[in-house]
């Protein structure tokens, strides 16, 4: 459904699993901040495990602004979330006003840049995929961990509770060799770790100068992102609301695409069969 990997593929870059990390190896005061980023990595693949019999419904908003800041475009969908399924989320809800880019199969190149008159290279179509687990996957092949340089600053109170606050810049002179690579390799930003469990409370971040993401003539001018969890609602701290909300916009010669995102996860209940999966054992 969509073809810009904005917020998902950027929350998959805090919290994909790497290598196992013990935080009692060494005593809390004294964690580096990569021994703490570590931790919260090890805590998101341990809550992804957890998860495997629930789902979580999640909605995204997204608005696309003309020059002058006014709305021209809207999307909401709302979908299944299972962890672990490497099957396309489940949609369970659709509205759209106006045409918004990058949205839709065949939708990914806006219709000034196919009269601009350069040649535009064909996009292939690819058979969409779960996107939260994809992007995970992504995260390990680019080996995002260590495209940063990380900065531990003095504690702060989030969602109700203590945590351990990151600071991350890009290395510089970084060997990238693909569209992501150059995208990650440019973004910095702070993370909040729980000092409880290493669950990551919140966090920002932005692109520190232009990207060149799609086509040669496309660059990404701005990419702001933050996400955040609320308090603990109940006994299982698995089972949070986050919200999280993304600024973009993608310039092409003559004419620019700006959009706001936001992301929620609202409600956790146990696995329930996919709808499309039930209609087929029907007799």
């Amino acid at each position: 459904m969509r073809r810009f990997p904005t917020i998902h593929f950027f929350a998959a870059f805090l919290l994909a699993g790497l290598p196992a990390f013990s935080a009692a190896a060494e005593p809390e005061d004294k964690l580096t901040a990569l021994a703490t980023f570590d931790a919260a990595l090890v805590q998101f693949d341990n809550s992804r495990v957890a998860l495997r019999k629930w789902q979580y419904h999640q909605t995204l908003t997204t608005h696309q602004l003309d020059g002058a800041g006014k709305v021209v475009a809207k999307g909401t969908w709302h979908s299944i979330v299972r962890p672990g399924d490497p099957r396309p989320l489940e949609y369970t809800g659709e509205s759209m006003e106006g045409r918004l880019s990058f949205f839709k199969a065949g939708a990914e190149e806006p219709a000034a840049a196919k009269t601009s008159g350069t040649p535009q290279p064909k996009t292939k179509v690819e058979p969409e995929k779960n996107q939260a687990e994809s992007a995970v996957e992504a995260v390990r092949k680019y080996d995002l961990r260590d495209r940063y340089l990380w900065k531990r600053l003095p504690d702060e109170n989030v969602a109700g509770e203590n945590a351990y606050v990151l600071a991350f810049e890009p290395k510089p002179k970084q060997n990238t060799k693909s569209r992501e690579e150059r995208f990650f390799g440019l973004l910095a930003g702070r993370l909040w770790v729980s000092r409880t469990d290493f669950t990551v409370l919140k966090a920002e971040a932005a692109l520190q100068s232009p990207s060149s993401l799609f086509w040669i003539i496309a660059r990404v001018t701005t990419f702001q992102l933050t996400y955040e969890l609320e308090p603990a609602r109940t006994g299982n701290r698995l089972f949070r609301i986050s919200k999280a909300t993304a600024k973009t916009v993608v310039t092409f010669p003559f004419y620019s695409v700006r959009q706001n995102h936001w992301q929620t996860v609202d409600t956790y209940e146990p696995r329930t069969t996919r709808a499309s999966d039930a209609k087929r054992t029907l007799p």
